[in-house]
């Protein structure tokens, strides 16, 4: 994925899936639950 696909989920301009999500947690190497529960 490129960076600027990631700037624009960060800004909030993109809504992403559960497959973008689950590629996004692979990449940091952390499960998507752990993903999620440091939001808040």
């Amino acid at each position: 994925m490129h960076r600027a696909y990631y700037s624009a989920i960060e800004r909030g301009e993109k809504n992403i899936t559960l497959v973008t999500l689950h590629r996004i947690a692979d990449g940091f190497g952390v499960s998507m639950s752990k993903l999620l529960a440091d939001l808040g």
